[in-house]
């Protein structure tokens, strides 16, 4: 870990300078990156890696935040960040602290990452299928160090892979916790199920049934319950708290954000603010609990709980974002939850949007199949569901008893691009509206 030798009390010292306040919040965020991309075959050969530090020093008060960042770690980088969020140089400043930070070990590989494709080709092949595609994998590895005047937590360590396929009929996207056999496999049946529905029409704009699997449910819990139950998202409407107590989805319906239960290599115990994390109940049996806040909403509300920050980068100030949306289980089978319908199964969604203002959800789908007479069958093309959050929750009808561990996809919300992690099961809805 880089930042384990820190001396954190210097640096906790320097930055006490700046709180003149007693709610003064002042933290300084230490962040180190590295991204190992595998390009595609018949691109030059050869792993290309991206590496960078930074910090960036942070003053809030009252509604009010001033942050600083610069490129590297070292003392004057820091002293400089912090003379820019005081704005003068300190009455009687404090000498510059050491910033001891572990140097980057030699030249990165990630040799791991060159059977993944052979084995998800390797995988089609016993299906009997060959089509041309590009494989992009990459490995991405984040260490953080969160220091503020009184919390100072531990050092967080974040490390994932992304995969990026470009097919002849269109793209697949995906976050991996781990690129080994298990995910071979999920790739590869994501990529036969687009290759089958490359040349299907689109379904007939209609209002019904529509089995969500795991992959696909994770997108639409993802946009339609953690970004709408973010305190700054809340607050477009009103006061965040308000929220606690309203239902938002059907009975039975369990939504938690728990990043210290995400996949080992994203695991989080604090935030980015440096606040240890909980197990936030975002819904319980469909009843808003716990909305998503960082200590700004915290400290303006009263109600909510802080430990949900989170930041794309060093540039950026932290906000309220969800880490690991976890759904628990029902008690239906994969047959259970196409018994005696007719509609679709969608089995994998391409993106979801959210409107914060009217509270409208539209998911897109890229394919999917038919439901006939309670049987998954023939394929359809791209299609998108639409609805508002309220109703479209309220249409959750039967729950899958399988989860499935997996990225929810990146998350761009206000230009901060961020890995989103999910274990869901399939869900069964009705009523819902699908149109082209």
């Amino acid at each position: 870990m880089p930042f384990s030798a820190l001396d954190t009390a210097a640096v906790a010292r320097a930055l006490s300078q700046l709180a003149e306040q007693s709610e003064d919040l002042v933290d300084v965020f230490l962040e180190r990156s590295e991204v190992v991309l595998l390009p595609p075959d018949g691109d030059p050969p050869g792993f290309r890696v991206t590496r960078e530090e930074g910090l960036a020093v942070r003053l809030s008060r009252g509604d009010r935040t001033w942050l600083a960042a610069r490129d590297g770690i070292e003392p004057r980088s820091f002293s400089e960040a912090l003379r820019q969020v005081a704005r003068v140089l300190p009455a009687a400043a404090y000498p510059e602290p050491r910033l001891d930070v572990a140097p980057w070990e030699g030249p990165a590989t990630a040799e791991e990452m060159a059977t993944f494709g052979p084995d998800v080709q390797r995988l089609l092949r016993q299906e009997h299928v060959a089509f041309p595609l590009r494989m992009t994998v990459s490995r991405h590895r984040r260490w953080l160090q969160v220091v503020g005047v009184q919390l100072v937590p531990g050092p967080q360590r974040e490390s994932f892979y992304s995969c990026v396929v470009e097919l002849p009929w269109g793209r697949f996207g995906a976050l991996l916790p781990a690129v080994d056999r298990d995910a071979a496999r999920w790739v590869a049946r994501q990529l036969l199920a687009t290759f089958r529905a490359r040349q299907a029409q689109p379904p007939e704009p209609y209002r019904g049934v529509v089995v969500l699997g795991p992959a696909a449910a994770a997108v639409l819990l993802h946009e339609a319950v953690a970004h709408a139950l973010e305190a700054d998202t809340l607050a477009l409407g009103g006061r965040p708290e308000a929220a606690v107590g309203v239902r938002l989805g059907a009975p039975g319906l369990h939504i938690l954000d728990d990043p210290n239960a995400a996949p080992e290599g994203v695991r989080r115990s604090a935030d980015d603010e440096g606040v240890p994390t909980c197990r936030r109940w975002l819904l319980r049996d469909g009843v808003v609990e716990q909305p998503l806040a960082d200590s700004f909403w915290a400290r303006a509300s009263g109600e909510l709980i802080p430990g949900a920050a989170r930041r794309g980068n060093r540039f950026s100030a932290p906000a309220p974002r969800s880490s690991h949306l976890e759904v628990l289980p029902g008690e239906l089978s994969a047959e259970d939850l196409v018994h005696d319908a007719d509609g679709l199964y969608l089995g994998a969604a391409e993106r979801g949007s959210l409107d914060p203002l009217t509270g409208e959800f539209t998911l897109v789908v890229p394919h999917g199949r038919r439901i006939r007479r309670g049987e998954v069958a023939d394929p359809v093309g791209r299609c998108r569901l639409r609805g508002f959050v309220g109703d479209l929750l309220g249409t959750v009808q039967g729950i899958g008893k399988d989860v499935e561990h997996a990225g929810a996809g990146w998350c761009a919300k206000g230009g901060q691009k961020m890995p989103v992690w999910a274990s869901t099961p399939a869900l069964r809805l009705e009523g819902v509206e699908v149109l082209v």
